[in-house]
């Protein structure tokens, strides 16, 4: 395919939004000890928040658990290997512990992790700004 045959496609924030909810993976960023980190994650979509499940002792947990409201940015996205066609999503926002939240005791367990091992924090991204762009074909 010719890459002058695929043209980006601005998002809504309702449609990137409402894409990142059907896709479960995707990568958190944040600064962790003064250095820009990003760590993969699972997560859900809930009523506007995306939730990730996780431990208290990953490294996003613990920058989330010392600085409350800290700023991140999440981004996922689907393209295809072969037509390089699909969509991208960025958020950008803050991040809280929500643990003890009555809703997130039955929608942290919503999330599946791609790793076996027990999860015992839920960290709730609020969007402040979601862009993003869909790749389609020229018409």
């Amino acid at each position: 395919m010719d890459d002058d045959k695929r043209v980006p496609a601005e998002l809504t924030p309702k449609l990137a939004l409402g894409l990142l909810g059907h896709e479960e993976f995707g990568r958190v960023a944040f600064v962790a000890d003064g250095l820009p980190t990003i760590r993969p994650l699972n997560h859900v979509v809930y009523e506007g928040l995306i939730l990730v499940h996780t431990r208290h002792t990953t490294a996003f947990a613990q920058a989330v658990l010392a600085h409350p409201g800290l700023p991140v940015a999440y981004q996922a996205d689907e393209i295809d290997r072969h037509s390089r066609l699909g969509w991208s999503v960025l958020v950008s926002g803050t991040a809280a512990d929500v643990t003890d939240s009555r809703r997130t005791e039955r929608l942290g367990p919503r999330v599946q992790s791609w790793l076996a091992r027990s999860l015992d924090t839920v960290i709730a991204i609020t969007p402040q700004e979601v862009t993003g762009l869909r790749l389609t074909l020229e018409q």
